[in-house]
Protein backbone atom coordinates (compact mmCIF):
# COMPACT_ATOMS: atom_id res chain seq x y z
CA UNK A 1 0.00 0.00 0.00
CA UNK A 2 1.01 3.39 -1.13
CA UNK A 3 2.06 5.86 2.08
CA UNK A 4 -0.01 8.40 2.49
CA UNK A 5 1.05 11.85 1.81
CA UNK A 6 1.87 14.13 4.71
CA UNK A 7 -1.09 16.99 4.63
CA UNK A 8 0.58 20.51 4.00
CA UNK A 9 -2.68 22.80 4.74
CA UNK A 10 -3.25 23.18 8.58
CA UNK A 11 -5.79 24.94 9.84
CA UNK A 12 -9.84 25.49 10.10
CA UNK A 13 -11.79 27.48 7.13
CA UNK A 14 -15.04 29.20 8.74
CA UNK A 15 -17.51 28.64 5.34
CA UNK A 16 -21.06 30.47 4.72
CA UNK A 17 -22.49 27.37 3.44
CA UNK A 18 -25.60 28.24 0.60
CA UNK A 19 -28.74 27.09 0.72
CA UNK A 20 -29.61 23.85 -1.64
CA UNK A 21 -25.74 22.45 -1.03
CA UNK A 22 -24.88 19.07 1.24
CA UNK A 23 -21.73 19.86 3.47
CA UNK A 24 -19.90 16.98 2.12
CA UNK A 25 -20.19 19.14 -1.16
CA UNK A 26 -19.26 22.34 0.28
CA UNK A 27 -15.96 20.45 2.05
CA UNK A 28 -15.44 18.80 -1.15
CA UNK A 29 -15.47 22.17 -3.07
CA UNK A 30 -13.28 24.04 -0.48
CA UNK A 31 -10.80 21.38 -0.61
CA UNK A 32 -10.22 21.19 -4.03
CA UNK A 33 -9.29 25.62 -3.56
CA UNK A 34 -6.96 24.66 -0.74
CA UNK A 35 -5.25 21.50 -2.52
CA UNK A 36 -5.69 19.27 0.59
CA UNK A 37 -7.49 16.22 0.72
CA UNK A 38 -7.34 15.67 4.54
CA UNK A 39 -10.44 17.53 5.66
CA UNK A 40 -13.92 17.40 7.40
CA UNK A 41 -16.25 19.50 8.83
CA UNK A 42 -17.15 20.04 12.47
CA UNK A 43 -21.46 19.64 12.18
CA UNK A 44 -23.68 18.67 9.44
CA UNK A 45 -25.50 21.77 8.26
CA UNK A 46 -28.77 20.08 6.30
CA UNK A 47 -28.71 21.19 2.47
CA UNK A 48 -31.94 23.67 3.25
CA UNK A 49 -29.67 25.22 6.01
CA UNK A 50 -27.47 27.72 5.27
CA UNK A 51 -24.61 29.29 7.41
CA UNK A 52 -21.61 28.93 9.86
CA UNK A 53 -19.53 25.31 8.47
CA UNK A 54 -16.53 24.93 10.11
CA UNK A 55 -14.03 23.05 7.72
CA UNK A 56 -10.85 21.29 9.13
CA UNK A 57 -7.68 20.80 6.99
CA UNK A 58 -4.58 19.01 7.81
CA UNK A 59 -3.59 18.54 11.53
CA UNK A 60 -6.96 20.51 12.35
CA UNK A 61 -9.21 17.73 11.20
CA UNK A 62 -8.17 16.56 15.12
CA UNK A 63 -9.73 19.11 16.45
CA UNK A 64 -13.20 18.51 15.06
CA UNK A 65 -15.07 16.63 17.75
CA UNK A 66 -14.10 19.60 20.62
CA UNK A 67 -15.47 22.27 17.75
CA UNK A 68 -18.59 19.70 17.04
CA UNK A 69 -19.13 19.85 21.05
CA UNK A 70 -19.02 23.42 21.48
CA UNK A 71 -22.46 25.79 21.62
CA UNK A 72 -24.01 26.97 18.20
CA UNK A 73 -26.96 29.11 17.68
CA UNK A 74 -29.31 29.32 14.46
CA UNK A 75 -32.11 32.01 13.54
CA UNK A 76 -35.23 30.33 12.13
CA UNK A 77 -38.30 30.77 10.81
CA UNK A 78 -41.17 28.59 12.15
CA UNK A 79 -44.54 27.94 10.11
CA UNK A 80 -47.36 26.72 12.10
CA UNK A 81 -50.73 25.11 10.81
CA UNK A 82 -48.90 22.42 9.13
CA UNK A 83 -46.32 19.91 9.59
CA UNK A 84 -43.96 17.83 7.65
CA UNK A 85 -42.52 14.04 7.85
CA UNK A 86 -38.74 15.90 7.82
CA UNK A 87 -40.17 18.61 10.09
CA UNK A 88 -38.55 20.81 7.58
CA UNK A 89 -39.79 22.47 4.21
CA UNK A 90 -37.91 19.31 2.35
CA UNK A 91 -40.85 16.95 2.70
CA UNK A 92 -44.15 16.66 2.04
CA UNK A 93 -47.20 17.62 4.42
CA UNK A 94 -48.17 14.91 6.62
CA UNK A 95 -50.78 16.71 9.02
CA UNK A 96 -52.70 20.19 8.94
CA UNK A 97 -53.85 22.01 11.66
CA UNK A 98 -55.68 25.70 12.78
CA UNK A 99 -53.10 28.05 13.68
CA UNK A 100 -53.63 28.88 17.16
CA UNK A 101 -53.07 32.26 18.68
CA UNK A 102 -49.70 33.75 18.27
CA UNK A 103 -48.37 36.36 20.61
CA UNK A 104 -44.90 36.90 22.31
CA UNK A 105 -46.51 35.82 25.70
CA UNK A 106 -48.23 32.45 24.16
CA UNK A 107 -45.49 31.69 22.24
CA UNK A 108 -42.61 32.32 24.79
CA UNK A 109 -44.68 30.26 27.52
CA UNK A 110 -45.01 27.13 25.49
CA UNK A 111 -40.99 27.38 24.45
CA UNK A 112 -38.78 25.00 26.90
CA UNK A 113 -36.96 26.72 29.74
CA UNK A 114 -33.17 26.72 29.17
CA UNK A 115 -31.21 23.71 30.28
CA UNK A 116 -31.18 19.98 29.95
CA UNK A 117 -34.55 18.91 28.18
CA UNK A 118 -35.35 15.68 26.20
CA UNK A 119 -35.99 16.08 22.50
CA UNK A 120 -37.06 13.13 20.09
CA UNK A 121 -34.97 13.47 16.82
CA UNK A 122 -36.57 13.91 13.85
CA UNK A 123 -37.59 11.23 11.63
CA UNK A 124 -35.18 12.61 9.07
CA UNK A 125 -31.93 12.56 9.96
CA UNK A 126 -28.19 11.42 9.62
CA UNK A 127 -28.69 9.40 12.79
CA UNK A 128 -27.63 6.07 12.54
CA UNK A 129 -29.59 2.62 13.47
CA UNK A 130 -27.62 -0.62 12.49
CA UNK A 131 -25.03 1.33 10.05
CA UNK A 132 -28.18 2.77 8.30
CA UNK A 133 -28.75 6.45 8.58
CA UNK A 134 -32.67 7.49 9.01
CA UNK A 135 -32.96 9.51 5.98
CA UNK A 136 -32.33 6.79 3.91
CA UNK A 137 -34.66 4.22 5.67
CA UNK A 138 -37.10 7.33 5.44
CA UNK A 139 -36.65 7.18 1.29
CA UNK A 140 -37.07 3.25 1.67
CA UNK A 141 -40.28 3.47 2.69
CA UNK A 142 -39.64 2.53 6.52
CA UNK A 143 -40.97 3.85 9.89
CA UNK A 144 -38.57 5.24 11.95
CA UNK A 145 -38.74 5.69 15.53
CA UNK A 146 -35.97 7.48 17.86
CA UNK A 147 -36.39 7.51 21.80
CA UNK A 148 -36.73 10.90 23.37
CA UNK A 149 -32.73 11.81 24.53
CA UNK A 150 -30.95 14.50 26.39
CA UNK A 151 -30.00 17.75 24.80
CA UNK A 152 -29.15 21.44 26.07
CA UNK A 153 -30.78 24.17 25.04
CA UNK A 154 -28.85 27.34 26.11
CA UNK A 155 -31.07 30.13 25.28
CA UNK A 156 -34.16 30.96 22.85
CA UNK A 157 -35.35 34.17 21.84
CA UNK A 158 -39.14 35.14 20.34
CA UNK A 159 -37.40 37.89 17.37
CA UNK A 160 -40.56 38.39 15.80
CA UNK A 161 -43.93 37.29 14.41
CA UNK A 162 -45.71 37.94 11.54
CA UNK A 163 -49.37 35.81 10.72
CA UNK A 164 -48.63 32.18 10.86
CA UNK A 165 -44.67 32.79 11.18
CA UNK A 166 -42.89 33.10 14.14
CA UNK A 167 -38.83 34.27 14.18
CA UNK A 168 -36.71 32.34 16.89
CA UNK A 169 -32.93 32.72 17.85
CA UNK A 170 -31.85 29.33 19.24
CA UNK A 171 -28.35 28.33 21.04
CA UNK A 172 -27.71 25.13 21.86
CA UNK A 173 -25.42 22.47 22.18
CA UNK A 174 -24.81 19.14 19.90
CA UNK A 175 -26.72 16.43 19.07
CA UNK A 176 -29.37 19.42 19.38
CA UNK A 177 -32.50 19.67 16.64
CA UNK A 178 -34.06 23.24 15.93
CA UNK A 179 -36.63 21.56 13.41
CA UNK A 180 -37.52 19.32 16.43
CA UNK A 181 -37.82 22.31 18.62
CA UNK A 182 -40.35 23.58 15.74
CA UNK A 183 -42.59 20.59 15.87
CA UNK A 184 -42.60 20.32 19.72
CA UNK A 185 -43.48 24.01 19.70
CA UNK A 186 -46.28 23.47 17.50
CA UNK A 187 -47.64 20.28 19.74
CA UNK A 188 -47.40 22.54 22.91
CA UNK A 189 -49.64 25.30 20.96
CA UNK A 190 -51.87 22.60 20.48
CA UNK A 191 -50.98 23.03 16.02
CA UNK A 192 -48.60 21.71 13.91
CA UNK A 193 -45.71 23.39 12.93
CA UNK A 194 -42.18 23.04 11.08
CA UNK A 195 -39.51 24.62 9.89
CA UNK A 196 -39.10 27.33 6.76
CA UNK A 197 -35.89 28.58 7.00
CA UNK A 198 -32.99 27.86 9.05
CA UNK A 199 -29.71 29.76 9.41
CA UNK A 200 -26.43 28.81 11.32
CA UNK A 201 -25.10 31.95 12.70
CA UNK A 202 -22.53 31.40 14.61
CA UNK A 203 -20.53 28.42 15.90
CA UNK A 204 -17.59 27.52 18.34
CA UNK A 205 -17.22 30.76 18.85
CA UNK A 206 -17.11 31.70 15.19
CA UNK A 207 -19.59 33.87 13.47
CA UNK A 208 -20.79 34.11 10.14
CA UNK A 209 -19.77 37.90 9.66
CA UNK A 210 -16.58 36.24 9.91
CA UNK A 211 -17.66 33.60 7.08
CA UNK A 212 -15.97 32.90 4.00
CA UNK A 213 -18.42 32.19 0.94
CA UNK A 214 -17.28 29.80 -1.83
CA UNK A 215 -17.34 32.50 -4.09
CA UNK A 216 -15.39 34.90 -2.20
CA UNK A 217 -12.98 32.19 -2.46
CA UNK A 218 -13.04 31.00 -5.85
CA UNK A 219 -12.42 34.97 -6.81
CA UNK A 220 -8.98 34.32 -4.56
CA UNK A 221 -5.61 33.99 -5.09
CA UNK A 222 -3.80 30.31 -3.67
CA UNK A 223 -1.96 32.63 -0.91
CA UNK A 224 -5.43 34.58 -0.12
CA UNK A 225 -6.71 31.49 0.10
CA UNK A 226 -4.38 30.04 2.71
CA UNK A 227 -4.64 33.11 4.61
CA UNK A 228 -8.48 32.25 5.34
CA UNK A 229 -7.35 29.77 8.02
CA UNK A 230 -7.43 30.09 11.45
CA UNK A 231 -4.22 27.86 13.12
CA UNK A 232 -5.72 24.56 14.97
CA UNK A 233 -4.67 26.41 17.98
CA UNK A 234 -6.11 29.22 17.81
CA UNK A 235 -9.98 27.86 16.84
CA UNK A 236 -9.25 25.23 19.97
CA UNK A 237 -8.31 28.42 22.55
CA UNK A 238 -11.83 29.54 21.45
CA UNK A 239 -13.40 26.13 23.24
CA UNK A 240 -10.95 24.57 25.39
CA UNK A 241 -9.20 25.97 28.38
CA UNK A 242 -5.42 26.36 28.05
CA UNK A 243 -2.40 24.87 29.84
CA UNK A 244 0.93 26.44 28.12
CA UNK A 245 4.26 24.23 29.21
CA UNK A 246 8.16 24.40 28.60
CA UNK A 247 10.33 22.96 25.99
CA UNK A 248 11.18 20.13 28.46
CA UNK A 249 7.43 18.97 29.23
CA UNK A 250 6.08 19.21 25.14
CA UNK A 251 9.03 16.47 24.74
CA UNK A 252 7.74 14.45 27.69
CA UNK A 253 4.35 15.02 25.82
CA UNK A 254 5.12 14.33 22.61
CA UNK A 255 7.03 11.25 23.43
CA UNK A 256 3.77 9.90 25.65
CA UNK A 257 5.05 10.34 28.78
CA UNK A 258 2.60 11.55 31.46
CA UNK A 259 4.05 14.57 33.28
CA UNK A 260 3.06 16.06 36.28
CA UNK A 261 0.47 18.48 36.86
CA UNK A 262 1.36 20.22 40.13
CA UNK A 263 0.52 23.82 40.86
CA UNK A 264 4.06 24.58 41.64
CA UNK A 265 5.57 22.90 38.50
CA UNK A 266 7.98 25.38 36.80
CA UNK A 267 6.51 25.31 32.96
CA UNK A 268 2.96 24.62 33.65
CA UNK A 269 -0.28 26.46 34.90
CA UNK A 270 -3.75 26.53 34.43
CA UNK A 271 -5.45 29.51 32.63
CA UNK A 272 -8.65 30.62 31.05
CA UNK A 273 -10.45 28.14 33.45
CA UNK A 274 -14.36 28.91 34.37
CA UNK A 275 -13.62 28.80 38.31
CA UNK A 276 -17.38 27.23 38.24
CA UNK A 277 -16.23 23.71 37.01
CA UNK A 278 -12.72 24.03 39.00
CA UNK A 279 -12.99 20.35 40.94
CA UNK A 280 -10.21 18.07 41.06
CA UNK A 281 -10.14 14.80 39.46
CA UNK A 282 -10.71 11.53 41.64
CA UNK A 283 -7.77 9.32 41.49
CA UNK A 284 -8.90 6.03 38.90
CA UNK A 285 -8.31 3.59 41.99
CA UNK A 286 -9.76 5.54 45.08
CA UNK A 287 -8.89 5.07 48.87
CA UNK A 288 -11.93 5.80 50.15
CA UNK A 289 -9.99 7.05 53.53
CA UNK A 290 -8.00 9.57 51.74
CA UNK A 291 -8.71 13.30 51.69
CA UNK A 292 -10.62 14.51 48.99
CA UNK A 293 -11.40 18.16 47.72
CA UNK A 294 -15.08 18.94 47.59
CA UNK A 295 -16.20 20.74 44.78
CA UNK A 296 -17.91 23.41 46.35
CA UNK A 297 -14.62 24.15 48.41
CA UNK A 298 -12.66 24.05 44.95
CA UNK A 299 -13.95 27.13 43.16
CA UNK A 300 -11.25 29.49 44.80
CA UNK A 301 -8.36 26.90 45.17
CA UNK A 302 -5.78 27.90 42.78
CA UNK A 303 -3.85 24.67 43.22
CA UNK A 304 -7.54 22.33 41.25
CA UNK A 305 -7.66 21.66 38.04
CA UNK A 306 -10.58 21.79 35.95
CA UNK A 307 -12.44 18.09 35.13
CA UNK A 308 -12.26 18.10 31.49
CA UNK A 309 -9.77 18.75 28.25
CA UNK A 310 -7.67 21.21 27.80
CA UNK A 311 -5.23 22.35 25.45
CA UNK A 312 -1.69 22.45 25.54
CA UNK A 313 0.69 24.94 24.15
CA UNK A 314 4.32 24.78 24.12
CA UNK A 315 6.60 27.32 24.52
CA UNK A 316 5.98 29.26 21.10
CA UNK A 317 2.11 29.08 21.92
CA UNK A 318 1.51 26.05 19.33
CA UNK A 319 -0.79 23.28 19.65
CA UNK A 320 1.21 20.54 21.69
CA UNK A 321 -1.99 17.87 21.84
CA UNK A 322 -5.43 18.09 23.89
CA UNK A 323 -5.09 16.46 26.99
CA UNK A 324 -7.01 15.42 30.45
CA UNK A 325 -6.23 15.19 33.84
CA UNK A 326 -6.50 11.84 34.98
CA UNK A 327 -5.62 11.72 38.98
CA UNK A 328 -5.52 14.81 41.62
CA UNK A 329 -5.57 14.58 44.97
CA UNK A 330 -4.53 16.74 48.22
CA UNK A 331 -1.16 15.30 48.52
CA UNK A 332 -0.50 13.78 44.86
CA UNK A 333 0.07 16.13 41.40
CA UNK A 334 -2.76 15.48 38.71
CA UNK A 335 -1.18 13.67 35.95
CA UNK A 336 -1.84 14.74 32.07
CA UNK A 337 -3.10 12.06 29.51
CA UNK A 338 -2.57 12.87 25.90
CA UNK A 339 -6.12 12.39 24.23
CA UNK A 340 -5.11 13.51 20.65
CA UNK A 341 -1.44 15.34 19.48
CA UNK A 342 -0.86 17.56 17.12
CA UNK A 343 2.23 17.32 14.54
CA UNK A 344 4.85 19.91 15.27
CA UNK A 345 3.95 21.38 11.43
CA UNK A 346 4.20 24.63 10.35
CA UNK A 347 0.92 25.67 8.60
CA UNK A 348 0.84 26.77 5.22
CA UNK A 349 -1.98 29.34 6.31
CA UNK A 350 0.97 31.47 7.62
CA UNK A 351 1.77 34.32 5.34
CA UNK A 352 5.07 34.80 4.40
CA UNK A 353 7.29 37.32 6.61
CA UNK A 354 4.39 37.13 9.75
CA UNK A 355 4.57 36.94 12.92
CA UNK A 356 4.92 33.49 14.91
CA UNK A 357 2.61 35.03 17.48
CA UNK A 358 -1.14 33.53 16.66
CA UNK A 359 -3.18 36.01 18.59
CA UNK A 360 -4.31 33.49 21.07
CA UNK A 361 -2.68 36.51 23.77
CA UNK A 362 -0.51 33.10 25.98
CA UNK A 363 2.75 33.75 26.88
CA UNK A 364 5.75 31.97 28.30
CA UNK A 365 5.02 30.31 31.81
CA UNK A 366 7.94 29.03 34.12
CA UNK A 367 10.48 31.14 31.80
Amino acid sequence: MAKRKPAEVHGVLCLDKPLGMTSRTALNRASRLLHEKRAGHAGTLDPDASGVLLLCFGEATKAVRWLMDAPKSYETTVRFGTATLSDDAASPVVRTADVPVLTLETVTAALPHPGWIQQVPPAVSALQQDGVRDHERVRRGEIVEREARPVQLHAVEVLGIQDADVRLRVTCGSGFYVRALARDLGEALGSAAHVIELRRTAGASFEVRDAWTLEELEGMEEEQRLATLVPVEVALGRVLPMLQVDAATEVMLRQGKLPALASDAKGMQARSVDAQHRVRVADPQPDPAESRIRPEDAANDPETFAEQSYLILGPSAKAVCVAEIVAQTRESPALLRVVRGFCATVSRSAMPGESDDNGSGNTEIGA
